[in-house]
C-alpha cells in the first residue's frame, strides 16, 4: 500500500483506472494480478480506488447493455462470467454482489453510499470491484463479439484515458 498521502486524489483515481484497463488491454484477466496493479493507488487515510474501479465496471456494463438492448439476467451472472473466481463464503459472495450492484447503480445514475455500506470493509471494496470490472467486461465481450483487450480500449476511450492497445486488438 502506498504511503504517498500528498498525491492528488484525482491523479490516483485516473491511475487506478489506467492500471486495470492497461492490464485488461494487455490480455490479463487474472483478478489477483489486476488487484496488484491497482494496489499502489490505495493510500490509507487519503484515497481508495473504489469509485474509480466502479466507474470502469459501469462503463463496461454500458457497453454490454446499451440503451434499447436486452438486459443482463442477474441469476447465474457470476457463474457465467466469473467461473474462474473462487467465491467461497457468504461474505465474499455478498461483497462481490454489492460491487456488481454498485456499478449497475452508478451506470443508472445513482451513486451508492459507499462509505456507509462498505467504508470499513477489509479487504476494501475496490478489491471486490475488480470482480465487477471483469464480469461486465466479459459480458460485453460476449455481446459485442470482441476481445477483452478491445473492450478495455473502448472503455479507456470512453473515460478519456490512454492505455496501450495490445497487438492484434481489432474492433
Amino acid at each position: 500500500m502506498a504511503e504517498r498521502s500528498g498525491e492528488d486524489p484525482d491523479v490516483l483515481h485516473r491511475r487506478a483506472q489506467i492500471a486495470i484497463l492497461s492490464g485488461l488491454a494487455g490480455g490479463n484477466e487474472d483478478a489477483f494480478e489486476l488487484m496488484l496493479s491497482v494496489r499502489p493507488c490505495d493510500v490509507r487515510g487519503h484515497f481508495t480506488p473504489d469509485v474509480a474501479l466502479l466507474e470502469v465496471a459501469a462503463a463496461a456494463l454500458g457497453l454490454a447493455c446499451p440503451p434499447g438492448s436486452d438486459r443482463l439476467e442477474y441469476e447465474g451472472l457470476t457463474d457465467r462470467y466469473l467461473a474462474d473466481h473462487v467465491l467461497d463464503g457468504r461474505t465474499v459472495r455478498r461483497r462481490t454482489q454489492y460491487a456488481i450492484y454498485a456499478a449497475a447503480c452508478m451506470r443508472g445514475g445513482l451513486h451508492p453510499d459507499l462509505l456507509m455500506e462498505a467504508g470499513g470493509w477489509e479487504p476494501r471494496l475496490w478489491t471486490y470491484a475488480v470482480s465487477a470490472v471483469l464480469l461486465y467486461c466479459r459480458a460485453a465481450v460476449e455481446r459485442l463479439d470482441l476481445s477483452v483487450p478491445a473492450i478495455a480500449v473502448r472503455i479507456a476511450d470512453q473515460l478519456g484515458l490512454e492505455v496501450p492497445a495490445a497487438d492484434g486488438v481489432s474492433e
